[in-house]
């Protein structure tokens, strides 16, 4: 498991190693939360070191999750990272013969647009990059283990898009805004919103895992909420400003600090049908709505 020491690795380590699988976790950082048993390898992904590990191990499957997901990386640096080395995972995985690779993505990958459908399938193009440049390498790198699946049907390719993942673990972008003690919505929006629990997030994994399963797949959770809701949930307090305003107040008073191009998805719906990935794997969350957001943890200004 690539990136294994990023929030979604250490989810994913955690969930599968406790059900019993052998993981190899791969990363340049430390984990000292690793389960016992666990062997963190410090490598480089895009180094020799990488394909000799893969050579030695043999493993049945690469799960790939070493990825920038946080924007306050330089858009040189997230290519190599997020599309580069995406790449090379998924090169050296097939040259060595591992019979699956799963690649975790997002949902966010669709975008937050107005003339989205209510329910996006995998079927819908990756448009994010429209009004979020900073999701490029994201979308690109999403793109290329999609491109998988028809240039390499002899290996099973897993493409996970997962909706908003909130719990005490993960760094996602939402649940940093809802760890705030109050946060900005775009005044007269509160577009619906899906979000799945971290735990889910990694039965969702185990269920990538099953033998036969392979094809792009769209992970949701427990239903869908507005906006405002969700806030509340979370125990926040929403404080409901113009957009031109939005844009002098984040990262300032107590408000979060998010991209500019993400304010389309407090305004917008990105929801989408996750019934392939339920009907391929049987997957069905075991945390509920009210559960998941509650699972947000609390940080202040």
């Amino acid at each position: 498991m690539t990136g294994a020491s990023g929030s979604f690795g250490r989810v994913a380590v955690r969930w599968l190693a406790e059900r019993g699988h052998t993981v190899h976790a791969v990363d340049l950082h430390a984990n000292e939360g690793l389960r016992s048993g666990v062997v963190l390898h410090r490598l480089d992904v895009q180094k020799r070191g990488f394909e000799d590990l893969v050579r030695r191990v043999r493993p049945r499957a690469i799960v790939h999750l070493a990825m920038v997901r946080r924007f306050g990386r330089g858009a040189a640096e997230r290519h190599r990272i997020n599309f580069e080395g995406s790449a090379k995972v998924f090169d050296v995985g097939r040259r060595l013969g591992v019979k699956k690779m799963i690649f975790s993505s997002r949902a966010t990958v669709y975008g937050a647009l107005p003339d989205q459908p209510q329910f996006v399938t995998e079927e819908h193009p990756p448009s994010a990059a429209r009004t979020f440049p900073e999701m490029s390498d994201l979308v690109a790198a999403d793109l290329y283990a999609t491109q998988m699946l028809w240039r390499h049907p002899e290996v099973e390719t897993v493409l996970l898009r997962p909706v908003n993942v909130l719990g005490p673990s993960v760094q996602t972008l939402l649940n940093r805004y809802l760890g705030r003690g109050r946060v900005f919505t775009v005044l007269g929006y509160d577009p619906m919103q899906q979000v799945l629990h971290e735990d889910d997030l990694g039965l969702a994994f185990e269920h990538a895992l099953t033998p036969g399963v392979h094809g792009v797949f769209n992970v949701t959770g427990p239903g869908e909420v507005p906006l405002s809701v969700m806030i509340e949930e979370a125990g926040a307090s929403a404080v409901p400003l113009p957009e031109t305003l939005i844009a002098v107040l984040r990262g300032r008073l107590g408000f979060p600090e998010i991209p500019a191009g993400a304010i389309e998805y407090l305004k917008y719906p990105c929801t989408v049908d996750g019934a392939r990935f339920r009907e391929a794997t049987g997957f069905a969350p075991r945390h509920g709505l009210v559960s998941t957001l509650r699972a947000v943890p609390r940080r202040r200004a």
